[in-house]
Parts: structure tokens; sequence; C-alpha cells
């Protein structure tokens, strides 16, 4: 029995163990690689808020950013994510098309406290600087948000014990028919090199659909899940939607992390991917992929 308890003693050090260095890991990558200032722990009362901004032509989109985040200083905005758009992959049937040029996520102590702002002089003269705006507000799954990093680190303990086969490096598709749309999203991607060398963000407005389409969903969502299990990525935030503001209707909001624009060329453009994406099904979406700029701010 002693031998079974010291035994059963490792087993619970290592894990414990590893669940920390999991914790750090994400948490490093959170502050010092994607500029994700989310506190780890906070209320389920905070109220996010995702704001998409559209630039007028010729203006500069970081220095637009700027000025907004001037106008919120002293209020209880939070800052959390700041990130310039280099395209929107998906657009939503319900928004359009729409040229984003920003997408800023902050966060508030409470809906009240988003709505007191949102009336505040200075906060609408600096989005009035902007083409366009659409707010969405989103209430944040702390817990599910994280515990996401330990079910990643669960799934790749499973991938190594099972001895399947890696992800990586991506190998490149030779369909035709997919290539030439991933191509073009790879030269815009890699023209952020600059601000996205070692970080994407991709923000999800996300409507689910029909039983099966839900269905083919989850079939895409387990097959990226065991990538960003081994490669240690995945989502940041994810929450239940909140109308705001028009008559959209969403029903989630997860904001994704992947480790650059080079990886994240590459995946659109391997085997992998386009072996895959025909099962991401979903009622409506829109998908738009950012760069880091809060530390430009």
């Amino acid at each position: 029995m002693r031998v079974v308890a010291i035994l059963l003693g490792l087993v619970v050090l290592v894990a414990g163990s590893a669940m920390l260095w999991q914790h750090w890991r994400y948490l490093r990558l959170r502050r010092d690689i994607v500029q994700d200032h989310q506190p780890v722990f906070h209320s389920p009362g905070v109220f996010h808020v995702l704001i998409f901004l559209e630039a007028a032509p010729g203006a500069d989109a970081v220095e637009e950013v700027r000025t907004l985040k001037r106008a919120t200083e002293g209020s209880e905005a939070r800052w959390i994510y700041a990130g310039k758009v280099v395209l929107t992959a998906v657009a939503s049937s319900q928004i359009g098309e729409k040229d984003w040029s920003a997408i800023v996520l902050l966060q508030y102590p409470s809906r009240a406290a988003y709505d007191r702002q949102a009336q505040s002089e200075p906060l609408r003269t600096a989005l009035g600087r902007f083409r366009e705006v659409y707010t969405q507000g989103f209430q944040r799954w702390p817990l599910a948000s994280a515990l996401l990093p330990q079910l990643f680190l669960a799934q790749r303990v499973g991938q190594i014990l099972r001895g399947r086969p890696s992800h990586f490096p991506f190998v490149r598709s030779g369909r035709a028919d997919a290539v030439p749309q991933a191509e073009a999203y790879a030269q815009r991607l890699r023209a952020e090199r600059e601000l996205g060398a070692k970080a994407v963000v991709i923000v999800n407005l996300i409507k689910r659909g029909t039983p099966e389409q839900q269905a083919a969903d989850r079939r895409y969502g387990a097959s990226m899940f065991g990538a960003m299990a081994e490669g240690g990525y995945g989502p940041m935030h994810v929450g239940r939607a909140v109308r705001i503001e028009r008559d959209y209707d969403f029903g989630a909001v997860v904001l994704v992390y992947y480790p650059g624009v080079d990886f994240f060329a590459e995946m659109v453009q391997s085997e992998f991917f386009q072996g895959i994406v025909g099962d991401k099904q979903l009622g409506d979406t829109q998908a738009s992929i950012t760069v880091p700029i809060l530390d430009r701010l």
C-alpha cells in the first residue's frame, strides 16, 4: 500500500507540475506574444465588447485606434486586445462585405458600465472618425477559457501515448481548386510580417447552423483541436454573444491565436487544412484575421 501511495503521489506531482507549466506557457504567450491583457481570473459579470472599425480612406488605422484609446482613458474600459485586420476570410451574410481596418476588445465591469461610456462624448467623437463601426458584446466564459489549455495538454498526452503522427511540418496541398484562394490569403498574410511575425488572432462571430452543419463543424473542430494541442496555440477567448446594436443574430464569440503569419499561411495552403475546411459549416459567421498592435498604442 505504501508503494501504491508513493506512486499515486508521484503521478499527482507530475500531473500538477505539467498543468502549472501549461498555464505558465499560455500566460506567457498571451502577455508577451499576443499582447493580450486579459486577467486570468475575473467575475462572470464583466462585459466584453468587440469594436470593428473601418478607417476613413487614407487614414492610418493604427493612429486612429490610438486616438480611440486616448478617448477611453480614465474610464472603466480595460483594453484587452487590439488588432490590425489583415483580411476578413469569411464575411457574415448579416453584416455583409466590410473592409475592416482594426478590431479592439475591451472589458467593462458590467454591461451598465459599457452603456454609460457608449453615450459619452469623447467615445462618440473618437468613433465618429471611422467610416464604419460595428460593436458586438459578449459574456466571456472565464472557466472555459481557463480550462482550454489544460484540455489541450490532456489531448497532447493522449496523442503521445497513442503514437499519433505529427501534424507538422504542414504538407502543401496540390488541390488546384483550393490553392488559388489560399495563395492570395498567404500573400496578404506575409505582407504583415512586421506586426504578425509571432502572432495572428482570428476574431470569429458565430451563429450555429442546422444539426447537420453542427455535426460537420464538430468534425472540423476535432481536427483543428488536435493540431492546436500539438502546436501549443488555440482559443484565447470564448463566450456567449450579446447583442448591442442592429438586429444581427450571433450565438458565440471566439478569438483564436496562431503562431504568426507564416505559420497561418502555410496552414491554409496545407493538405491538412484543405482536407477539413469543407466541414467548417455554420449558420453564419464572420472570421477576421488580425495581427497585434496594442503595443503600438
